[in-house]
């Protein structure tokens, strides 16, 4: 799938909100990101600086990006779900963060959900958002 600049941007700004909702960034976490990072196109020591400087950034926008197309939406799901997991937990912030992505790309509730439950079927339960 080819991604313009903007939502280039707008996935990788996404992740690295993800990963720092919980304030503490894994390295598994931290592995996924650069590895994803580099799939986007960016340059992996580009990606390792922003994850380590991540905490510290108070110039990051954490508003839920907003995506060109659906496909590209649904596509920043599969992996941030994916490394929302990786530490075999989700946290609340995490899903109310990726929750208020999916309202800003007019995702349906019940693709959200369906998408979670897929994702978190090998998981602690995490309470569900009313």
């Amino acid at each position: 799938m080819e991604f313009s600049y903007q939502d280039k941007g707008n996935y990788f700004r996404g992740l690295l909100i993800l990963i720092g909702k919980d304030n503490i960034i894994d390295e598994n976490e931290r592995i996924k990101v650069i590895e994803l990072g580099r799939k986007l196109g960016f340059d992996p020591k580009f990606c390792s600086d922003a994850v380590n400087d991540l905490l510290e950034n108070e110039f990051i926008d954490e508003k839920p990006p907003k995506f060109s197309s659906k496909d590209t939406a649904e596509k920043f799901f599969d992996d941030a779900f994916q490394l929302a997991i990786v530490d075999n937990e989700m946290q609340i912030e995490e899903l109310e963060w990726l929750k208020s992505v999916a309202i800003e790309n007019n995702l349906e509730d019940k693709w959200f959900d369906k998408k979670l439950q897929q994702s978190t079927n090998k998981i602690k339960p995490i309470k569900q958002l009313n």
